[in-house]
This record gives C-alpha cells, structure tokens and sequence, in this order.
C-alpha cells in the first residue's frame, strides 16, 4: 500500500516537471502548426491575388484592343469622307476638328496631300512642326492602297511623341491617289483605361501597372519617376518574359521591382487585336508587392495568435484539422474556377469580336450611312435627266453603293445577334419549321416556278426560328444559283447515330469542289455581284447556327451538276419517330 506521505511528492513531480514539459511540447507543436498555417495561406493568397491581377492585366488587354480597333475603323471612315477626300482646305479643317471632338482619344488629325505635304490639319502644330507626314508611311498607303499604322511612338513633333499613328489614303473619283488622312492617339491618353479596370477589381487597393512593347521597353506606367520621361527603359524582368513566349494566355509571377528593389506579385496579359487590324503587340503588367498581398494574412495572425496564447492545443488542433479540410475544398474550387474562367475567357474573345461587330454597325456606320442613302436618293429623285448621263450614272451608283451597304450592315447585325437573340431550345417539328420558311418565300418560288419536295422530316430540340432561317438561306441560294431551267429542290432527313442529319439537293450549276469550304466563310464570294446578288453572309449565318445546335454543315457539289447541302443536328435522347409533312411547290401562272 502506499502512504498518504508518498502522494504530495507524486503530485508535485507531475505539476512540477510533465505538465510544464507538456506545455512547453504543446506550444511548440501548436507554433510550427501555426507557421506551417501562415505559409500555406500566404501561398494561397498569392495565388489568388496573381490570378486577379492576370484577369485585370487580360481585361486592360482586350480593352486597348478594342479602343485602338474602333481608330482603326475610324480612319477608314475619315478615308471615305467626301469633304476630306474633295473639300476645300477650309471646310477639311472644320472637318477634323469636329472628329477630334467626337473622338477625344486623338490628339492630332491632318490632311496631306499626293507629296506628303500638310494641308489641313487640328491644330497650329501643322505649319510649323509637323509640315510633312513620314516618306515611308505615305510611300506604304500609296503602293499598297491599305492603313498604314505606326507602331513605334515617333519623335518628329511634339504631336507625334509617344503616340500611336493611323494612316490611310485619299483617292479621288478615278481612282487617283489625292493624298493621305492621319491620325495620332498619345498614349497618355490611354491611362484611364488602366485605372479603370483596376478600380473595378480592388476598389481603393494600392496597384502599380506598365504598358511595354514586345521587346520590354516602358510605353507608360502609373508612377513615372522625374526625369525618366524621356529616357526609354528596357526591362528584363520574367513576367516580359513569360508574356512574350505566351502571348495568347495571361498568368502571373513573384519577381522583384524593376526601380525599389522590393518583391512583387506581377500579373502579365498581351494584346492581339481583332479581325484584320493585328494590334500593337503590347504587353500590360499589374503589380502588388508581397506586403500588400501578404497584409490581410499579417491581420489575422496578430489575432490568431493572441486567442491561440489563451487556448494552445485544444483549438489549434481543431483549426488545423478545419484548415486542411478547407484547403482541400479551396484546391477544388479553385481548380473548377480556373476552367469556368477559361472558358469564359474564350467566349468573351468570342461576344467580343460580335459586340464589336455590333457596335460599329449600329454607331459608327448606320446613322451616317442612312443620311448618304437618303440625300443620294433625293439627288436621284431631283436631278435624274437635268444633268448630263455621266452624273446620272455617278448618282446611280452612288444610290446603289448605299443600298448594298445597308442590305451588307442588316446581315452583319443579324449574324453578330444569332446568339445573343437566340431563344431556348424546345421540340421543333422540321415539317413546320420548312412550311414556315417556304411561307416566308411565297413570292421568290413562284417566280422562279420552283418545285420543292420533301420527305418525311423528324422532330428535334432547337430553335424553330434559326432553324427555318437556314431553310430559308439554303432554299434561296437553290433557287438563285439554278440555272436557266425552273429549280427543282428536295429536302430529306436519315438518322445516323444520334443525330439527325437533313439534306437540301438542288439541280442547278453547282460548286467546284475546292471551295467547298470557303463558301461559309463570312463574305467570301464565287460569283461577282453582278452576276448573282447578295453579301455573302448568309451561308456564314447558317454555319453558326447549326454549330449553336452542336452539329455541322457541308456541300457535296460538282460544277454543273446540281448541289447538296447537308447539316446534322444531335438528338441523342429521342427515338427516331417524326411528324412527318409532303408538300410540293410548283407554282405557275
């Protein structure tokens, strides 16, 4: 037995020597597991904040595209202006200076003429600083008839520092060169576009941001030093690096500042224009420096750590077991919003390029367009025989030139909108869906005394109104391109696989096999407008539909021989059962 005597020193050798062991072990264990703690949520934040930085640096990207792509189609349409091309020096002044109103983002527009000399321009820099356009962008619009854009700021003027420059030629009602229109954007002017975008993201946060050309040399950037305004710096830092061997996908990398020295988490993007304007090949960068990043974290521990001092091991082996279980989920969250971001990034490019479309259809072109086509067609209308034939053959092909550029922006309106307008799919009986587009064409059949047959046509999931549009198209290109006999058209469906796959057959002149492809090309053409009329959009619009119902379209054609058109919709879930329509056209009088 043991003594009563023996039990003081038992209990003071365990409060004495294993309880403050014991604490002493839990403290450490609870310390390592709190730094351990505090790197991985560092490590995370930097993750989560270079990709925020990569997705405001990628946002800044496409939007210098798309604003130097609007000047792009801006000095095309200074090119095609009347009073520009033929006015008087007085009256091209005006001109300019009302763009330049419209237009702030340009800090000079001029006129110059065959020679290269300035004759109108927006501002007094034009006698006496800049008297003459470069030699070499005139001789490029002049040999090749295309815009000229100056990509490297230029130090000829004060006008021209720092500044991208458009160029574009003047011909006049023959054809002969007159001349050139051009047209600086400073990039100084550029700036709000960064400060912007950055609000959007961080709100009042404290970024650093830079524009740098392809090969790392300093367009811009938020905190120029005094003095360095106009020494060029040429940067060779990694984030250059990697945005220059990846062009096309934004990201992000811990570097150290170029001028303090101090580490920074810099998110990296390139522009690449759109369409057939290339863009300038610029590189954007954001930057936060590791404290800014590590601040929200450096917060929290200074908490974390005074409850922890309170309560060591019971809730610091809880947090720790809570913080790897929402590591996991943040790792799958992550991981799930990275491909929702890529493929939201890629239809953005996409509705981007249609917004775009869009845009310069209904702002910059519709609205001057109609006033040309309404004072062309009132000149027609008043002064048709007054004049000698020459003026009115110049008076009709103005009217018609204006006519087709209407007819050409409607479609481009209606292609831009086949997915931004779409309506949800739903069961679509194709029996009535080509009732519906053959009504739409009562006028053009009979005409033509055209004959339309068709099988038996099944049911499927899609939008019944683009569907009876690619009928439409597809019966209207068959009736046009027949032939000189009457058309004779017929329209079938088989089912392979799980899909439905519909075909229109025509009997008229056919296609040549090698431009199979290119027919739905938007605005490539076989035939001039002369001898068939039309934009060549419209097989281009049935392209994108059917693609919007997950399937194809081809032709299979020889010349002479007639043509079918066949496109695939996917109807995996329902059985091949149809309602099922014969209907014969041949209408004559």
């Amino acid at each position: 037995m043991v003594s009563q005597a023996d039990a003081p020193p038992h209990r003071s050798r365990w409060t004495g020597r294993i309880l403050p062991i014991l604490l002493v072990l839990c403290f450490l264990i609870a310390t390592a597991l709190g730094l351990y703690a505090l790197s991985f949520l560092r490590s995370m934040l930097v993750m989560e904040r270079g990709q925020e930085l990569a997705r405001n640096a990628a946002a800044v990207a496409d939007t210098l595209d798309r604003i130097l792509f609007e000047r792009f189609g801006d000095i095309q349409l200074f090119a095609n202006d009347g009073i520009l091309r033929n006015g008087a020096r007085d009256e091209q002044h005006r001109r300019l200076l009302h763009y330049k109103q419209l237009y702030w983002y340009y800090s000079w527009l001029g006129v110059a003429d065959a020679e290269g000399h300035v004759i109108a321009a927006t501002d007094s820099l034009a006698p006496a600083s800049i008297t003459a356009l470069p030699p070499d962008a005139l001789e490029f619009v002049r040999r090749t008839g295309t815009i000229y854009v100056d990509k490297v700021p230029s130090t000829a003027g004060p006008a021209r520092q720092n500044a991208v420059g458009f160029m574009a030629p003047l011909y006049g009602p023959q054809g002969t060169f007159r001349g050139a229109v051009a047209s600086y954007v400073p990039i100084e002017n550029l700036k709000t576009i960064f400060d912007q975008e950055g609000r959007l993201r961080y709100g009042r946060d404290i970024y650093d941001w830079l524009l740098l050309t392809r090969d790392g040399v300093i367009l811009s950037e938020k905190h120029l030093l005094n003095g360095t305004a106009g020494e060029p710096l040429k940067l060779d830092i990694p984030s250059v690096g990697k945005a220059a061997a990846n062009r096309d996908q934004p990201g992000f990398v811990e570097e150290t500042h170029h001028r303090r020295g101090d580490s920074v988490v810099t998110g990296y993007a390139s522009t690449r224009g759109y369409h057939n304007f290339a863009g300038l090949d610029w590189i954007v960068l954001f930057r936060q420096t590791h404290e800014q990043v590590y601040a929200p974290v450096d917060r929290l521990l200074w908490t974390v750590g005074g409850v922890g001092l309170l309560v060591i091991l019971p809730l610091t082996g809880f947090g720790i077991w809570v913080s790897w279980q929402l590591g996991r989920e943040r790792n799958r969250l992550l991981l799930t919003q990275h491909t929702l971001e890529k493929s939201v990034t890629e239809l953005g490019r996409s509705n981007a390029d249609l917004q775009q479309f869009a845009y310069v259809a209904s702002h910059d072109l519709q609205e001057p367009l109609r006033m040309v086509s309404s004072y062309t067609q009132l000149i027609a209308k008043r002064y048709r025989g007054k004049l000698d034939a020459d003026a009115d053959e110049f008076i009709g092909y103005a009217v018609d030139g204006a006519t087709r550029m209407q007819k050409l922006i409607q479609d481009l309106l209606t292609y831009s909108r086949l997915s931004t307008m779409a309506r949800e799919f739903e069961p679509a009986p194709m029996g009535a869906v080509l009732n519906c587009a053959l009504d739409n064409m009562v006028n053009a059949v009979k005409e033509s005394h055209a004959v339309i047959t068709h099988d038996r046509l099944p049911t499927v999931r899609g939008d019944a109104q683009q569907l009876a549009h690619v009928f439409q198209n597809l019966l209207s290109n068959a009736i046009k391109f027949s032939g000189n006999a009457p058309p004779r058209i017929h329209i079938s469906a088989r089912r392979e696989g799980e899909e439905w796959r519909f075909s229109v057959q025509d009997e008229g002149i056919g296609i040549d096999p090698q431009y199979a492809g290119r027919i739905f090309v938007i605005f490539q053409r076989l035939h001039t407008r002369a001898e068939y009329p039309g934009t060549g959009i419209g097989l281009a619009i049935c392209k994108k539909i059917i693609e919007r119902h997950g399937g194809h379209i081809w032709v299979e054609s020889e010349l002479g021989k007639g043509a079918t058109f066949w496109f695939s919709i996917p109807d995996p879930a329902q059985a091949p059962s149809a309602v099922h329509h014969t209907r014969e056209a041949a209408l004559s009088e």
